[in-house]
């Protein structure tokens, strides 16, 4: 008597030699693909043969040739889809179903036929892989580990593709519609997730953020696609971690058994049909039909770079109409019968209305939200002019640099006070999307980022438009901590008895390698020290730099707490060691100890550019300017000498070229200092100038008047 076993295994081996097609296609592309593909690689590679071990795992799983990651990816779909294609012949699925075999019987022989059409040829490549690796270029321990959680993660890629299709097949009763609703199933939830933080990111003015929002991680464990492209990367990385291997086999897990629960009620008389159970057809229609009109309405506003928000409502609209006009010819390929499910249609365009309705009129308040007083440990304060005017060493554990530093609690009433002015800013139209685009003409403002940490661990961020004389008096309280100021200021994580040089840069924008030993190089980042802890905030936000240094060092010279392990280091022209420089550590008149220094050793700093230095300057003006609305500007304009070249352009804007001594000394007298202040400029510029040295180089400046 045949076991149930034994018989599986022989209705096994029958579907696999009935699509022996498919084993004979996935052999032929993987061997391609993967062995031929890596003893061509191997033959035209340069690099040291340690940095194998960053590339060769990608050869196996498809990170380093993205062709492969797609091959299995089509593979799996092809393997359900041959596999289940029976399902869909209401004559094959009658006579399948009037055998005495059980349907789960049925499903486990086709279902493991797939996994084996496909993964045994794929993990025989592998093998044959990592050997041309080991034959060409030698295999260690490690990079034969790396390339073995690569393979597992070829086969975890694969699994989850494939049983998302599998899932999909038992909803349709057609095979083009069972492709359709695979690749649904895949990306439907990864879209889902990404459209809500696209929506965020389209209506919530105040909306920041500068790593992964929540939805876009959910999108990363909670959709088939997300879960593919996870393994596939860290896998290749030899970093596959327990939480994605874990998403994918509880999802796959999930996929089998809702799969196995369907294909048992599966009625027969549905095969030939769209989908294969009626009564869900509307309310598949409206789950597609909803994110996908979103999503479409939204890529068409970027791709034509629309602005503003409420062409998102015809554009939805009509994306909404036409996808639940494609989707009802799917289901009834009749024309005539567009307007049969009228009822699901007008919910799923009422869906599409009501969520950008939702979003429009900011119904969660999500622009106005601020935490309660009471709950908030400490806030962040970072304004955009920030991150020009600090240069913080790249490393692990500087992470709050592009968003502030937590100030000490005792300063939470004055940035909250900030954040409420900010929110009444954005109530009045002013944010951080239009500060900079001169609809502000009622005063200066600057665009600025709030962390709140909570009392419960939680951080809330915020990007709100703040008055500039509100954030410059709120700033002059913070940098009054010393401990702030030794927070904010990059010097600060620099080991000094490391430094091996210190440029200077001073109005020429050119640096200079000073010649100091290590005790004077010593003595100066000292005194630049107590420079920055003693002069006045008023110092830093009104006062203009007048030069800069910066400061070099090997790559493992941080200091501990500054997680020198993760420096990207720079590669010095002569090829030796690499180092790291803290550029962008600015002078000022006030700093008497630093200039004292500096002019002991011989370095002083210039202050004003030579007009004879110069062959020539370009000024760039605006719109503004090219329109004479700017009395300064004509009177300007007006002591140009008749060499002067002007060139207007259609937009309004034009250019005016010199060559003068007479015209360069005067533009001299309205061109910019070295550098902003630490809040920028409060001042809207008039224009810029491109300074030509008569040594070649040349530098743009800001021009003021």
């Amino acid at each position: 008597m045949t076991s149930k076993i034994s018989f599986c295994i022989k209705l096994i081996r029958s579907d696999i030699r009935h699509r022996g097609w498919l084993a004979a296609l996935s052999g032929t592309l993987f061997f391609l693909m993967m062995p031929v593909y890596t003893m061509l690689y191997l033959s035209t590679y340069t690099n040291p043969a340690s940095d194998l071990i960053f590339y060769f795992p990608g050869l196996i799983n498809g990170l380093t040739l993205r062709y492969l990651a797609a091959a299995i990816a089509v593979l799996a779909i092809l393997s359900a889809l041959t596999g289940f294609s029976w399902i869909h012949s209401r004559e094959r699925l009658d006579f399948f179903h009037s055998l005495p075999v059980k349907r789960t019987t049925w499903f486990t022989a086709t279902y493991l036929s797939g996994l084996i059409i496909v993964l045994v040829p794929y993990i025989v490549c592998c093998v044959l892989t990592i050997a041309a690796g080991a034959a060409d270029t030698g295999m260690t321990a490690e990079l034969a580990g790396r390339s073995a959680e690569a393979a597992l993660g070829g086969v975890l890629a694969f699994f989850i593709i494939y049983n998302a299709c599998v899932f999909a097949l038992m909803l349709t009763g057609r095979t083009v519609t069972g492709l359709l609703a695979s690749l649904a199933v895949i990306v439907y939830p990864f879209i889902v997730f990404v459209l809500i933080s696209s929506l965020e990111t389209a209506f919530f003015r105040s909306f920041y953020s500068d790593s992964l929002t929540l939805p876009q991680k959910l999108a990363k464990y909670l959709s088939p696609f997300g879960l593919f492209s996870a393994v596939i990367e860290q896998s290749a990385a030899g970093a596959l971690g327990i939480s994605v291997t874990a998403a994918v086999c509880l999802m796959s897990a999930l996929f089998i058994a809702a799969a196995v629960l369907l294909y048992r009620i599966y009625p027969s008389e549905t095969a030939g049909n769209a989908v294969a159970f009626p009564s869900i057809s509307p309310a598949l229609k409206v789950l597609i039909c909803i994110p996908t009109a979103l999503f479409i309405s939204l890529m068409i506003k970027n791709l034509m770079m629309l602005e503003g928000n409420i062409l998102l409502f015809p554009l939805g609209l009509l994306a909404a109409v036409l996808l639940c006009a494609v989707i009802e010819f799917i289901y009834t390929m009749d024309l005539k019968l567009l307007l049969k499910g009228w009822k699901s249609s007008l919910i799923s365009i009422a869906g599409v209305m009501a969520v950008l309705c939702f979003f429009h009129l900011d119904l969660p308040g999500y622009d106005t939200y601020i935490p309660d007083k009471e709950k908030i440990e400490s806030i962040s304060f970072c304004p955009d002019s920030f991150s020009s005017y600090f240069s913080y060493p790249e490393t692990g554990n500087l992470q709050e640099t592009p968003t502030g530093y937590f100030a000490p609690e005792e300063m939470n009433d004055t940035l909250y006070a900030l954040a409420q002015s900010g929110i009444d800013n954005l109530k009045n139209g002013i944010d951080s999307q239009n500060v900079y685009d001169g609809n502000t003409d009622d005063g200066n403002y600057l665009s600025a980022v709030f962390r709140y940490r909570l009392s419960g661990g939680r951080t809330i961020t915020r990007q709100y438009a703040v008055a500039y004389k509100d954030a410059a008096g709120a700033l002059e309280e913070l940098l009054g901590s010393t401990e702030y100021r030794k927070q904010i200021f990059p010097f600060f994580y620099i080991d000094r008895s490391s430094v091996t040089s210190i440029s200077l840069s001073d109005i020429y924008g050119t640096f200079e390698n000073m010649s100091l030993d290590k005790d004077q190089r010593e003595a100066l980042l000292k005194a630049y020290e107590t420079d920055v802890l003693k002069v006045s905030a008023d110092t830093f936000i009104n006062t203009e730099p007048i030069g800069e240094l910066s400061v070099e060092y090997p790559n493992t010279a941080l200091k501990e707490n500054s997680g020198s392990d993760t420096v990207s280091p720079h590669y010095s022209s002569s090829g030796s060691d690499p180092y790291a420089t803290v550029p962008m550590l600015y002078l000022y008149p006030e700093y008497t100890n630093t200039l004292a220094l500096l002019d002991e050793y011989g370095y002083s700093l210039r202050t004003k550019i030579d007009p004879d230095d110069i062959s020539s300057i370009t000024l760039y003006l605006t719109d503004s300017a090219a329109q004479s609305k700017s009395k300064e500007g004509i009177d300007l304009f007006r002591k140009l000498s008749n060499t002067a070249e002007t060139t207007v352009y259609s937009d309004s804007s034009a250019d005016i070229s010199v060559t003068s001594q007479e015209d360069i000394a005067l533009l001299l007298n309205y061109t910019g200092a070295y550098a902003n202040g630490i809040l920028g400029d409060g001042n809207k510029y008039f224009g810029s100038v491109d300074i030509y040295y008569k040594t070649g180089d040349f530098r743009n400046y800001p021009l003021k008047l």
